[in-house]
């Protein structure tokens, strides 16, 4: 297959046009792994009014990841057609979505096109991508030996889980970067919290591509539970494969965003002097475009705009800094971009109100959300909204053609349970329409 140069594709654009769309690969530890396609982007953003640049959540594979892009592409030009045609202002829009390696089993088949500066991938191996990237560099010979064996088994005993736990755990060290005080030195989750966590997290089978999306899969009807989701004394190593993820991906995120889109991002940024960028992160993708924004130095000027949809990042990742306390991880993103940053969360979002908090800690903590004094230090922005923070105004989602304010405020978190019903539902008119509000502005 012929390697792809510039854009992947075109989409509807102002005036009967058309806009390019960029898609820009990066492997597990944040390289770009398309830089031919890279500087092409970077050649077009000169020309371009405004930037958008979208980032995927966990269990994204190709299809997955293109489909949902599309998706919200196509719902934002319905909404600026209807009311935003013709523009206030010059639009010229450049389009980019970032892939990274989010999915927690790829098969073949579930590849996408190579793109051009891509080395060739060993595709007959890509069914066990995950298992290698996850121990083959914590591991002896005789460990991933035994994590082989059990992974493969239909099911497992709580005492093999246990076992299956002390061997992984070493690969899932790692910090919060989130949360307040959290970038201290690495730590290594406790196996008996893992067994816990794996007996809590849904069993469900895996969901085919057309689903992927996000965090973990939407319960059905939204009642699943981790009281009731578990199997108690037997589980399917399948899914404690993926459940043993959610570190593994949320490090991975951060790596990503604060090292190649991070890079890809000062490099759009200094492309022109005056054209707007906006940044759009669903799940883990909302880790990936705040790592990429507040990581290390600041960038030569703010973006325009943020918004995230239901972010699976640390409700406190925003703290104030005071009475000794350190501020949250993501803090310094207020303060580069130009408007408020906008973030949505919703009470319908099963995976971020009722798992997140389980699995997205190193250290011990409360398996709650809601803990006495306040939420959980790792209760999901998603699902909660922003805590401890003076520098947040929450506002009811709107439709159009009610526009939001622009608060004082540095943050705007949008209470979205009348138009978000699960955390894979950010594809929508409400959604593309909070988009549209920020870029009219």
């Amino acid at each position: 297959m012929a390697a792809i140069t510039g854009p992947w594709t075109t989409v509807a654009g102002p005036g009967g046009g058309t806009a390019p769309f960029y898609m820009i690969r990066f492997d597990p530890q944040g390289v770009c792994s398309s830089p031919a396609s890279l500087a092409h982007l970077l050649d077009a953003s000169r020309e371009a009014t405004d930037v958008f640049l979208f980032s995927h959540g966990w269990n994204n594979d190709w299809a997955a990841a293109t489909r949902n892009y599309t998706r919200f592409i196509d719902e934002f030009n319905q909404q600026y057609a209807a009311q935003w045609h013709p523009p206030g202002r010059d639009y010229r829009p450049v389009l980019v979505g970032v892939h990274w390696p989010s999915t927690s089993l790829v098969l073949p088949s579930e590849r996408g096109p190579r793109i051009a500066g891509e080395p060739e991938a060993d595709v007959a191996g890509g069914v066990e991508e995950l298992r290698v990237d996850l121990l083959a560099q914590h591991l002896d010979a005789d460990g991933a030996a035994r994590v082989y064996d059990l992974a493969d088994r239909p099911e497992i005993s709580l005492s093999e889980a246990t076992e299956l736990a002390v061997l992984i755990a070493p690969a899932l060290a790692g910090h919060d970067d989130e949360v307040p005080g959290g970038d201290g030195p690495d730590s290594v989750p406790d196996p008996e919290e893992l067994v816990r966590l794996w007996a809590a997290m849904p069993p469900a089978e895996e969901p085919a591509p057309g689903e992927r999306g996000g965090f973990v899969p939407d319960a059905p009807g939204g009642q699943q539970t981790p009281e009731t989701a578990g199997l108690l004394d037997r589980l399917n190593p399948r899914n404690i494969i993926r459940s043993a993820t959610v570190l593994l991906m949320k490090d991975r995120a951060g790596r990503v965003g604060g090292a190649g889109v991070r890079t890809m991002l000062h490099g759009i940024l200094g492309a022109a002097t005056d054209s707007r960028v906006h940044l759009v992160g669903h799940s883990y993708g909302g880790k990936v475009v705040l790592s990429a924004l507040a990581h290390g130095a600041a960038p030569a000027r703010p973006v325009e705009s943020v918004l995230l949809l239901q972010p699976a990042t640390s409700a406190k990742c925003f703290a104030d800094p005071g009475d000794g306390k350190p501020a949250g991880g993501y803090r310094p993103a207020l303060d580069r971009t130009r408007q408020p940053l906008m973030t949505t969360f919703s009470s319908h979002d099963v995976p971020l109100t009722k798992l997140f908090h389980f699995a997205a800690r190193r250290a011990s903590d409360t398996r709650e959300a809601v803990i006495a004094g306040g939420l959980s230090e790792y209760a999901a922005l998603g699902g909660f909204g922003p805590q401890d923070t003076s520098s947040v105004t929450v506002v009811d989602a709107l439709t159009a053609p009610q526009r939001y304010d622009l608060p004082d405020t540095r943050l705007l978190a949008v209470r979205s349970d009348e138009v978000i019903s699960g955390h894979g539902d950010v594809q929508n008119p409400a959604t593309a329409w909070a988009l549209l509000c920020q870029v009219m502005e």
